[in-house]
């Protein structure tokens, strides 16, 4: 089988014969005698596009063969075969890019590249550099960009071990045989099997998205050509709409919205202590309507939509207060119930919790001292019901 992807990247169409054809795992397993379909390796993805109309969902490598992968079988053994160009372009964009901004690190941070792939929304490289600064980022960044502008040509070709050794390699190829070349005229040779565009002023551009550090090396997030761009009006937009919102100018925004964040952070302070006197008002009042069971009193209060948290922080307020056994329920979406008792109270709220959430068929659980749970609301008022006959008998 020929890998015409090798000699010509942009090939959108072109006719084969089909030389196999084998059904594994829901797909059609289809071999052409030649074939321009890029299969994912190294880092970049497949190809798509159709054969003979139909959808070709993956490429792949298998025993040295590039396999295509179809949920239907070709009728024709000689088939039309259309490349998804806009994906195709997009990936040689990126790998393109890739050698261009590996290169650059390498030359001046002497960063290796380790590792390359390119996914859906953005591509990375890791570098075993981890020292460096975002402003030596941004200067390579720049650097790989104003490289960009002098247009050179990417070629491909192949090499003998006798040609190999007389090329200044960025890295080490991977194979000892059919060893390709994609070389930046005076900027970068590497050994690599992917599909590349023919100048470097088809990159575009790159933009360094994003970095995460680690012990091994730093991630790059990296975006080139037509990505750079819809990121970048992505985020005009974003920041248009900050300048009409907030009504600023645009080197203003940070000024306006760290001023905003503070403003919200001291107004959660204060409702929080709002919620707070709230909580310990309406405790007090239930505390003043609690029934006398002579050895402890008995707090119950059936709330519209409170949730969990809220009704377990008013039952904890209840019984700081000796003495004290708290029944709290909310009916919204669910129904809510918490049991909590004061420290000297001697019931162990966990040991019979279950057989009151079994009623409203619910979920939850607790401690000794306090248990909580939601369920359905049909049979709220028949589980508080229950736990209060069941206190009430203590």
């Amino acid at each position: 089988m020929e890998r015409m992807y090798y000699y010509d990247s942009y090939k959108r169409s072109f006719t084969a014969n089909v030389i196999d054809a084998s059904f594994v795992n829901g797909y059609y397993e289809i071999i052409l005698d030649e074939t321009y379909f890029y299969p994912e390796s190294g880092g970049q993805p497949a190809d798509t596009g159709t054969i003979d109309g139909i959808k070709v969902d993956n490429v792949v490598l298998k025993n040295n063969k590039v396999i295509h992968m179809l949920k239907e079988i070709p009728k024709n053994k000689s088939v039309i075969c259309e490349i998804d160009w806009e994906k195709r372009f997009d990936n040689m964009q990126q790998h393109s890019g890739q050698h261009l901004l590996s290169a650059v690190f390498y030359k001046l941070y002497n960063a290796e590249t380790e590792s390359f792939s390119i996914g859906d929304d953005c591509s990375h490289i890791t570098l075993t550099n981890n020292n460096l600064s975002k402003s030596e980022l941004a200067e390579a960044e720049e650097e790989a960009n104003k490289i960009i502008y002098s247009n050179l040509p990417i070629s491909t070709y192949f090499v003998d071990n006798e040609e190999l050794i007389k090329l200044p390699l960025r890295k080490k190829p991977k194979v000892n045989e059919n060893i390709r070349i994609v070389e930046i005229k005076d900027i970068d040779y590497s050994p690599c099997g992917g599909t590349h565009v023919k100048s470097l002023g088809e990159i575009g551009l790159i933009k360094i998205r994003n970095y995460e550090k680690s012990k091994k090396g730093i991630r790059i997030e990296f975006l080139c050509g037509l990505r750079a761009i819809k990121d970048y009006n992505v985020k005009n937009n974003c920041i248009n709409t900050l300048i009409s919102l907030l009504s600023v100018k645009e080197d203003e925004i940070l000024d306006k919205v760290n001023k905003l964040f503070l403003e919200n952070k001291e107004l959660k302070k204060e409702l929080n202590m709002m919620k707070e006197n709230i909580l310990l008002y309406e405790a007090e009042k239930l505390i003043g309507e609690s029934v006398d069971l002579k050895k402890y009193k008995l707090v119950t209060k059936t709330f519209i939509d409170r949730d969990l948290k809220e009704l377990r922080n008013l039952s904890q307020i209840v019984t700081k207060e000796k003495g004290i056994i708290c029944i709290l329920c909310s009916i919204s979406e669910s129904a809510n119930i918490v049991i909590s008792r004061s420290e000297d109270v001697n019931i162990n709220i966990n040991s019979f919790f279950n057989s009151i959430l079994d009623i409203i068929d619910g979920n939850g659980g607790g401690n000794q001292k306090i248990c909580q749970g939601s369920g359905k609301i049909e049979n709220i008022d028949k589980a508080l019901e229950k736990a209060i006959n069941i206190i009430s008998n203590y």
